[in-house]
């Protein structure tokens, strides 16, 4: 292969890694002021995601376009480690968004941070993993692809080395993902045992003849064991919620709004193959059917029950709260139910509606985060009792919170309304049992309402403390702009209320683009 035809599929990712370099170089020469090593982060960031839309065909951004098109959805041949899909491209686009929310809102930061050129080479390093997950079609590359970003974000969580609570959260983390490492890469092991080959494609078509053997059924499951802790599912959640209260708040919402979406597009990949390639229980069938059992409707119901238990449990536990990033983790853990029903039923309206979660996901969840980073900067509480009247005192922000939330529990006019309706159509279409997970759904999103709604009092009804709350980290030496917030921060948490109005009220752009990449996706998969 020459040159030019590699550099052209991969410009994203090259641009993120030509960024990574020369922020690194700058820790090198000893220029190292947080607004120099932001801009890099974000224009690398924002050329990647620039590339990736005009890939895709969004007709303005069509000159940033740098894949060939017979690339594009192209039929595989042979064992390929990466193809190019409409959806990997989908993902790619949301995984930039979230690294260049956070970019964005890091420029807020201290002048003189230290630390500063590992926050950022680390956060574009960690992207370029997820970039790469996004078109692995062979096991072990997408496995190491994780790694890259894994290992990238354990350190991101620590790299405050003097905070107790940073480290002891990135420890948690490491000894936790080192596990997950393991049951994942001894999963592959498994299938490559069973099926002679690691490339997914292959897998997929020979689940069908090889039939059910041991080592397939141990595959799958530790595969299952392994890429559930990257995405939060219980009972492979509880490191998350330690991690996410321990981390530097910008950091939270790169691993809420990001990182755990890598874990959900393998999912896609590993199980989708199997799910598709054999019959497909209907509606009212056991897999049990004739004595005989089927690995595709055994892995549907397995990924069914972990949806409906991650789901209930994530919200069960987020509403004992009484610390907002706590509350937050929690939700995001039930957050990751609701978007395993895509896989779950493994049709193109099912994989549409789930990549719609995950795309509002990104917007509500992670704009939370950095919502409490602001609240931290301004010197108030981790409690949510602290957050009394903040309504009144900042209220565009806390109106900017209140869409966060609303949009989490899927209130309508957001784009949290529109992607759990069609996740859950897709369920109701589906038929069979594939409805109850529909009900689920519903009934775990009144649930949320609960604990939403108790924030929300809290920020707009209550009255605020007549005694300052003590700040929770010393203050900048220079009052930052924008009220305290930075204009970073502020034009971040800005941006993410108005697209989550904006997609509720017209979701059209991005739930037709998300429509054809997962037909496709179905096509080039079958």
């Amino acid at each position: 292969m020459d040159a030019s035809s590699f550099i052209g599929p991969f410009v994203p990712e090259l641009l993120l890694l030509g960024a990574v370099l020369l922020v690194f170089l700058f820790d090198v020469l000893g220029i190292r002021r947080n607004e120099g090593l932001s801009t890099i982060a974000v224009a690398a960031t924002s050329l990647a995601l620039l590339s990736v839309l005009g890939d895709l065909g969004f007709a303005p951004l069509g000159v940033f376009a740098t894949l060939p098109p017979a690339l594009l959805d192209a039929a595989p041949t042979g064992a390929p480690l990466y193809a190019f899909t409409s959806l990997g491209l989908i993902f790619q686009a949301i995984f930039l968004l979230s690294a260049l929310l956070v970019c964005l809102a890091s420029a807020s930061r201290p002048s003189n941070e230290k630390g500063a050129p590992i926050f950022y080479g680390l956060l574009l390093l960690a992207t370029l993993g997820m970039l790469l997950v996004a078109v692995a079609t062979d096991l072990i590359f997408l496995l190491l692809a994780i790694e890259v970003t894994s290992i990238s974000t354990y350190l991101l969580v620590a790299y405050h080395r003097r905070e107790s609570r940073s480290l002891e959260a990135a420890m948690k983390f490491f000894i936790i993902g080192a596990l997950s490492t393991v049951l994942s890469f001894y999963g592959a092991s498994l299938l490559f045992g069973a099926y002679d080959s690691t490339n997914l494609f292959a897998i997929g078509r020979a689940t069908s003849t090889v039939g059910f053997p041991v080592l397939v059924l141990l595959g799958y499951g530790f595969l299952i064991a392994g890429l559930a802790f990257k995405v939060t599912l219980v009972p492979f959640h509880a490191w998350a919620v330690d991690v996410y209260d321990g981390a530097p708040s910008d950091v939270s919402a790169f691993l809420a709004g990001g990182t755990k979406k890598i874990g959900l597009f393998a999912f896609f990949l590993v199980f989708l193959g199997p799910i598709l390639y054999i019959k497909a229980i209907g509606a009212g069938e056991s897999p049990f059917q004739g004595g005989a059992l089927d690995l595709g409707p055994v892995l549907t119901l397995t990924l069914a029950v972990l949806a409906v238990i991650t789901m209930t449990v994530g919200n069960l536990l987020a509403l004992l709260q009484k610390e907002m990033k706590r509350m937050l983790a929690y939700s995001s853990i039930s957050q990751a139910g609701y978007m395993l029903i895509g896989v779950t039923i493994g049709t193109a309206p099912a994989i549409t509606g789930a990549t719609m979660q995950i795309f509002a996901h990104v917007l509500m969840k992670g704009g939370a985060f950095l919502v409490v980073a602001g609240v931290a900067a301004l010197g108030i509480g981790p409690l949510i009792d602290d957050w009394k009247g903040l309504g009144t005192r900042r209220p565009l922000l806390g109106a900017a919170f209140a869409l966060m939330l609303l949009s989490l529990a899927g209130v309508p006019l957001t784009v949290g309304f529109v992607s759990k309706f069609v996740l859950f159509s897709s369920a109701v279409q589906a038929q069979g049992y594939f409805v109850w997970l529909a009900v689920a759904g519903l009934l775990n999103s009144a649930l949320s309402v609960f604990y939403y709604a108790r924030v929300l009092k809290v920020i707009f009804f209550d009255a605020a403390p007549t005694v300052p709350v003590a700040p929770t980290a010393p203050p900048p030496a220079e009052a930052l702009p924008a009220g305290g917030l930075g204009y970073g921060r502020a034009v971040t948490i800005g941006l993410i209320a108005v697209l989550i109005v904006a997609f509720g009220v017209y979701p059209q752009p991005v739930l037709g683009a998300i429509q054809a990449a997962a037909q496709h996706f179905i096509t080039v998969g079958a």
